[in-house]
């Protein structure tokens, strides 16, 4: 469970484990950074199968996107569902989408 207290007008975590999944280095960069700043310990990986061997390290909440190559988020998250009790899956729109100009 992720603790939080009021330091100011922002919440910070409390050393909590943080699991960032995405295929896209810039995004689990960004995330990373902004998590650590606030005292969370942050694991990363890039596809499912880092993804799969990270939950050793049993984190409080992993944030984990769809739509990656090979083993995408959902089929992580139906691995994972035992190990651990919160995933939030997220997907955001790439290049290699078409989606941005």
């Amino acid at each position: 469970m992720i603790h939080c207290f009021s330091a100011g007008k922002e919440a910070i975590a409390v050393n909590e484990k943080l699991l960032i999944v995405d295929d896209e280095k810039g995004v689990v960069d960004m995330l990373k950074s902004y998590f650590e700043m606030r005292s969370f310990q942050v694991y990363t990986a890039h596809d499912g199968k880092g993804a799969l061997k990270q939950i050793a390290h049993n984190p409080d909440l992993v944030l984990l996107d769809i739509n990656m190559p090979g083993m995408d988020g959902l089929t992580v998250c139906e691995n994972i569902r035992d190990y651990i009790s919160c995933c939030l899956l997220y997907t955001s729109p790439s290049p290699r989408d078409g989606l941005l100009s």
